[in-house]
């Protein structure tokens, strides 16, 4: 006989996965992201400019300049035109054996480009004046460009995933709870199944439907890595975001998250009467949810201060903030012991949410007996 447990979960499975909404969201949500990251790669290589310049007060100095920048744009495949208001490199002689290259902020060479015209400038002094001392050309440095980290953006958009997957699951686990409630159909359940079981049947119901959603993201992430070409900053986020030990990570983290959050959802909903009710009980947890999102945010782009670093023991912030830390940052020991530390705070809140699980006082099915009189 099936348990009644597998039997809910089936349940609620198929209630969610038997709507062709559902397959079609599923199959285009996670392409149409990837193929935005491919687009927003133009982000990275703005538009070159039509013209550049080459400003010195050394004829020679500018014309071997212009040589260099030539062979740098060659290898780039960039075309560089000459004269205009563009964008300027200036050369400057320092003194006989020193040359300084200053260049503009939106220059359109990569570093390595600009390092190879310092390279070339010294390659052709050495050539016009063999014999004389070497040449050092020292390449002043230009304002930071802020390139992203192709790791760090991994990082945060696996934590996004698990942040929008998660929240969208306790949606609907919410729902399915005061769903019993209000149709009065928990009751009927009661009668042929225990409490802890319907509690389960409902997270592993609702949990499938939700890992099939993370696996179709974090599966696709890995197959984009296999199909797309190397170079730029897109294809680096879509290879960091298909590493195995990163996709594993987080389907173990994304687990024990769903545990935690699925038992204070289960919880307000076994304690809920009708939807309205529900809301009102879930909106701090949702709430917090948000708080959670923006810290984590916040830790992405290097604005939390230390004092809050203790935030990552906190059971509710652990799964995000923890996805934030590369691989090894935080030592195994204590990556394993808040994640335990997360699964054993579950348990209580599981058992409170399994003894809300009750009959209501008018249940036709809560039967009493009469002991006599005397």
């Amino acid at each position: 006989m099936t348990s009644p447990t597998w039997l809910i979960a089936e349940r609620e499975f198929r209630t969610y996965v038997a709507t062709l909404s559902f397959w079609v969201a599923l199959a285009l949500g996670p392409p149409a992201a990837g193929a935005g990251l491919m687009l927003a790669q133009n982000v990275q290589h703005p538009a070159e400019p039509s013209s550049i310049q080459v400003v010195s007060q050394n004829a020679d100095l500018a014309r071997d300049g212009k040589i260099a920048l030539r062979e740098a744009a060659m290898l780039e495949g960039r075309h560089l035109v000459f004269g205009g208001s563009g964008p300027s490199l200036t050369v400057r002689a320092v003194s006989p054996q020193l040359v300084e290259l200053a260049f503009a902020q939106n220059f359109p060479l990569s570093d390595s480009g600009r390092a190879l015209v310092a390279r070339t400038l010294e390659r052709d002094y050495a050539r016009r004046t063999s014999g004389a001392a070497p040449l050092t050309v020292h390449q002043k440095a230009s304002p930071a460009s802020h390139r992203p980290d192709a790791a760090a953006v991994a990082r945060f958009l696996s934590m996004l995933i698990l942040w929008l997957t998660l929240t969208g699951s306790l949606g609907m686990l919410l729902q399915t709870v005061v769903r019993e409630r209000a149709t009065r159909a928990l009751e009927s359940l009661l009668a042929a199944a225990a409490p802890w079981q319907i509690m389960a049947g409902k997270l592993l119901g609702v949990g499938g439907v939700s890992l099939l959603i993370l696996a179709s993201w974090l599966g696709s992430s890995a197959a984009l890595s296999l199909a797309v070409p190397e170079g730029g900053l897109a294809p680096a986020i879509i290879a960091e975001l298909g590493r195995p030990e990163l996709l594993l990570r987080a389907a173990v983290i994304y687990c024990l998250a769903y545990a935690f959050y699925g038992s204070i959802t289960v919880a307000l909903g076994a304690m809920a009467r009708d939807s309205a009710s529900a809301q009102n009980l879930a909106r701090p947890m949702f709430a917090s949810l948000v708080i959670v999102f923006f810290v984590a945010l916040s830790t992405a782009m290097g604005g939390i201060p230390p004092a809050f670093s203790g935030l990552l023991y906190v059971p509710v912030f652990t799964p995000f903030l923890l996805l934030l830390h590369p691989v090894g940052a935080v030592s195994w020991a204590v990556e394993l012991s808040i994640l335990i530390l997360m699964a054993a705070v579950s348990f209580p809140i599981a058992w409170f949410a399994v003894s809300r699980f009750e009959l209501q006082e008018n249940s036709p099915l809560l039967f009493r007996s009469k002991v006599p009189q005397g």
